[in-house]
């Protein structure tokens, strides 16, 4: 194998390993990402079953309500908290919602308990 063959098979790894990164980030901006919106939570609006990963049922809770984003525009939003985060909410948590057009809600955080 000559010298330039070499570099021209590294050079193909490289720019395929450089364009499959760039493919992933791309991927989760669009699936992930989206418009914050803060909620202020009064109560859960249902309650549904669900799984947790060692076979344990457990209760998950159902949000709803008038939600806003940094420039001041209002959504009514509905969520559901995950396995990996089941526990109500209290009365008065803000919670911020990430909401993407083409998805809905796609991640949710607790950024301020109430004391």
């Amino acid at each position: 194998m000559s010298p330039k063959s070499h570099h021209f098979i590294e050079w193909c790894l490289a720019a395929s390993l450089t364009m499959m990164i760039l493919i992933n980030i791309g991927w989760g901006i669009f699936r992930y990402g989206g418009t914050y919106y803060y909620m202020k939570i009064t109560r859960p609006t249902g309650t549904y079953p669900i799984t947790l990963p060692v076979n344990v049922s457990a209760t998950g809770y159902q949000y709803q309500g008038l939600a806003t984003n940094s420039k001041g525009e209002k959504r009514t939003i509905r969520f559901q908290t995950v396995a990996a985060d089941p526990a109500p909410f209290k009365r008065g948590q803000i919670v911020r919602i990430t909401y993407n057009q083409r998805y809905g809600v796609t991640n949710y955080k607790l950024v301020h308990a109430r004391p």
